[in-house]
């Protein structure tokens, strides 16, 4: 990045230390995405399935004892998918959510064994937030409902049915409320559950804790070590995903929560730095990528007439620049959320990207959020592409590095998606043999992993894996350099000279040649003062390769302190 790009607040992990902490919550009511059913228990959520429920042969589980303890769950849902075996999520979810919801309020949930194992709360589903007058006046969210509810009726077991208003405060509850439940391997959503008590937690979008699951537990997760999870007016989470803008992510949570978000990071002038743009004048003039903001009451110069100056150039921003910018911004948007309209080869795919980074990469920052997910877009397409493994590495790298300030700022501390990005980096370096490099982001992003999951995680163990060997390469290269320079007179004579100043260099020229003289004039009566001087030398080479070996430690230093603690 160039001196004139956005100064973006990058925050690491120094904050954490060594006590993880985490708390763990069971749901009132969950279901498995369309997507996913028939690949995972529909009880532990667990990745294999060996049986079969023989009335609707559609709900699959890991073993017979998933299917009898999860049988209360599925009963709610059986008849329905035996009349309707495509009944999708929503409706799994809502026809759940209303049968354990009405056998609760009939009493009959003191008679089923393990209604309440490790999935009692401390507040009852109505208990919970919801949004009902808001929804009734969102039309797509009133049609929504009624299409929902019709399915539920005309499926549903009538045992299990509420009537159309009650139904419609249980699903406002979870629409409002609901969770994605992952993969162990944090990587890919398989499933929907309603926890009633990780919702008494509120968001924010520089979050200072993050949820994760492990089968149906979803288990929060603190960022550092001066989170209290207990105290839930201080500990906050995020609803939505991190890198967009203040405006996008303002509009995100308005039509899904129904609130303006004012927390720390949307009420902080700096996060406008993301939809800033390049001063034209200046990059047109001399190639400095001087950066300006377009938002924000401390971007214009005048408050009236709403005028961005260049503080550098002095120009102001022309009008149409900034409607160009902003058209820019939308292009990007709608080409990454389009995508598979525009094909679904990644190589004409990437194409379209490179086509947008060309025509905006003179207008938009790398702090701008737009730019930088256009970017991020661009990394999984470049291994799809026809060039030689090398070319991949190296392109891959490089957009890699470019978003890194990016990801710093968007993810602060022990945030799981810093360290992923942060491990990519890693691998790359260590197949492009980079060592030092390698290491340095191994060892930050296994620091990271480490604290949230413990050692025995899957990705905790990976990364670790990668981290070792990149280290153990960095050591091995070091001792063998030291090796062959003891070994090796004239590269160690060679390296000497190359690390010497230009001052040292002349006088060790002048040395020469004055010892050259001398020893023409002198060489009987300085032989002894010779061999003296020889025994110098082989002093001062000692030192300078002594010198050299400290030079390597010291070019060592700068990787993280959790080294010397391994």
């Amino acid at each position: 990045m160039s001196a004139g790009d956005a100064p973006l607040e990058v925050v690491g992990v120094e904050k954490i230390g060594s006590k993880p902490r985490n708390k763990e919550f069971y749901p009132f009511a969950y279901a498995l995405l369309d997507s996913t059913k028939n690949e995972y228990c529909w009880t532990c959520l667990a990745e294999t399935v060996k049986t079969t429920c023989e009335k609707c042969k559609v709900a699959r589980f890991c073993s017979e004892k998933c299917q009898a303890s999860g049988a209360f769950d599925h009963e709610y849902e059986c008849a329905g998918l035996k009349k309707c075996p495509d009944l999708n999520t929503d409706e799994r979810m809502l026809i759940r959510i209303i049968g354990r919801f009405k056998d609760i309020r009939d009493g009959k949930d003191k008679n089923i064994n393990g209604f309440y194992e490790k999935r009692d709360s401390k507040r009852s589903v109505m208990e919970i937030w919801e949004h009902c007058e808001d929804m009734k006046k969102d039309e797509n969210a009133m049609r929504a409902f009624k299409k929902l509810y019709t399915r539920v009726k005309e499926f549903g077991d009538k045992e299990h049915l509420v009537d159309e208003e009650t139904a419609f405060q249980l699903h406002s509850r979870n629409f409002i409320n609901r969770h994605s439940i992952s993969n162990v391997d944090y990587l890919s959503e398989i499933g929907k559950g309603l926890y009633l008590d990780l919702c008494r937690y509120d968001h924010s979008c520089r979050p200072n804790a993050i949820y994760s699951c492990n089968g149906i537990v979803a288990n929060l997760r603190a960022l550092h070590d001066n989170v209290e999870l207990e105290n839930v007016e201080t500990t906050h989470y995020t609803y939505i995903e991190l890198p967009p803008c203040k405006i996008q992510r303002r509009h995100m949570l308005k039509d899904t929560w129904y609130f303006e978000c004012h927390c720390d990071r949307c009420d902080d002038p700096d996060d406008n730095w993301l939809t800033a743009v390049i001063c034209p004048t200046c990059v047109s003039k001399n190639e400095f990528r001087k950066t300006l903001k377009l938002h924000g009451s401390e971007a214009y110069v005048n408050q009236e007439t709403l005028e961005i100056v260049c503080d550098t150039c002095k120009s102001s921003l022309d009008r149409e620049y900034i409607y160009v910018a902003l058209d820019g911004m939308r292009t990007i948007r709608k080409t990454i959320e389009g995508s598979e309209e525009y094909s679904s080869d990644p190589v004409e795919l990437l194409k379209v990207y490179q086509g947008a980074l060309l025509t905006y990469e003179r207008i938009l920052p790398m702090s701008n959020s737009y730019f930088c997910q256009l970017i991020a877009a661009m990394i999984p397409l470049v291994q799809q592409v026809n060039m030689t493994k090398k070319e991949k590495l190296i392109a891959s790298l490089d957009l890699h590095a470019k978003c890194e300030p990016f990801v710093r700022y968007v993810y602060r501390y022990a945030h799981p998606s810093k360290a992923m990005h942060f491990f990519q980096m890693g691998q790359l370096h260590l197949e492009l043999g980079n060592g030092k490099d390698a290491a340095r982001y191994l060892v930050e992003a296994h620091r990271i992993m480490d604290y949230l999951f413990g050692s025995d995680h899957f990705r905790s163990r990976q990364t670790k894996g990668f981290m070792d060997y990149a280290l153990s390469n960095l050591m091995t290269f070091q001792k063998t350099f030291v090796k062959v320079l003891e070994n090796a007179p004239e590269a160690k004579k060679a390296l000497e000279e190359r690390m010497m100043t230009e001052e040292e260099k002349k006088a060790l020229k002048d040395s020469q040649k004055s010892k050259k003289k001398n020893n023409k004039k002198k060489n009987k009566s300085n032989g002894k003062a010779n061999g003296q001087q020889v025994n110098q030398q082989k002093g001062k080479n000692t030192n300078e390769t002594s010198k050299i070996c400290n030079d390597v430690d010291d070019d060592l230093d700068d990787l993280p302190e959790l080294i010397s603690e391994m």
